[in-house]
């Protein structure tokens, strides 16, 4: 719920931020949670040297989470001029491989049914399908599917947020070929070129799982124990201190026999000379 503001005080800029805070989310759609019934499409209209169509899911920026893969490329030999990473489906869990092959599906329907509104012509079917390049790439015998997701760059910089499994930022040099990963793509838009039209869809972030060294067996969390508040470390002594304190105790104690000692004697020595006085 948003609370009461004193609008008398807060500038148009101001109210948009704070409006902004409250009403706008980043949502985020797993793979096996697709409804394609709520994908929409823009009329394409010219960008730059290409046409465009936005695609929206339920209204929102279409940002789908995958499932678990595994990376095929190797970082180090990316082309920096259309940068991309290849991944590979992990295990028999198809479905992801499954929801992209029934968005290629939809996209090829969809260019195709509103070819009149959108190019002012009925495009055969056959036609739109061979100009149409596929998110999905043919499966091969006795291999995982795979699919590719291109990375977005900006000032020769790859924009991509890469994390580990620790959610701390990782350096996209420092991700190997056959790790796992998981992604957020952003499914844009359709963009239709002379000769063909594709799915622009690109890495928005990617959380790659590190294996850890198990050459040392070292927790992650502070196993450490505090002393109890109520011992200092004062009160922490060593044995050769208390052998020191012992040795000097028993001195001490037979010194003073010692001079116990020697005043029996001399009481005796006393009473004697009393003894003789009176007599």
């Amino acid at each position: 719920m948003i609370n009461r503001v004193n609008c008398r005080n807060i500038n148009a800029f101001s109210l948009f931020s704070f409006l902004s805070k409250y009403l706008y989310m980043t949502e985020v759609y797993k793979y096996d949670d697709i409804d394609f019934s709520k994908l929409k499409f823009t009329k394409p209209e010219k960008r730059q040297n290409v046409y465009y169509s936005d695609i929206t899911y339920d209204d929102n920026p279409f940002f789908l989470q995958t499932s678990k893969l595994k990376i095929m490329s190797d970082i180090d030999n990316i082309n920096m001029k259309s940068p991309s990473i290849e991944f590979q489906i992990l295990g028999d869990n198809f479905d992801l491989y499954d929801i992209f092959m029934q968005l290629d599906d939809k996209l090829v329907k969809t260019t195709y049914s509103n070819g009149k509104e959108w190019f002012n012509q009925t495009i055969p079917l056959e036609n739109i399908e061979e100009m149409y390049k596929c998110i999905c790439k043919p499966l091969k015998k006795y291999k995982n599917p795979t699919l590719r997701f291109k990375l977005p760059i900006e000032n020769d910089e790859i924009c991509s947020k890469i994390y580990d499994q620790n959610r701390k930022i990782v350096n996209i040099k420092d991700i190997k070929k056959e790790q796992d990963a998981i992604c957020i793509v952003h499914i844009r838009g359709i963009k239709f070129m002379k000769q063909q039209y594709i799915c622009d869809i690109y890495i928005n972030q990617m959380k790659i799982y590190v294996p850890k060294n198990n050459d040392y067996l070292i927790p992650d969390e502070c196993i450490i124990h505090d002393f109890d508040s109520n011992n200092s470390d004062e009160e922490i002594i060593d044995d050769e201190v208390i052998k020191e304190i012992d040795n000097k105790k028993k001195k001490l104690i037979k010194k003073k026999n010692k001079e116990l000692e020697k005043l029996k004697i001399l009481e005796e020595k006393i009473k004697q000379i009393n003894s003789k006085i009176d007599n």
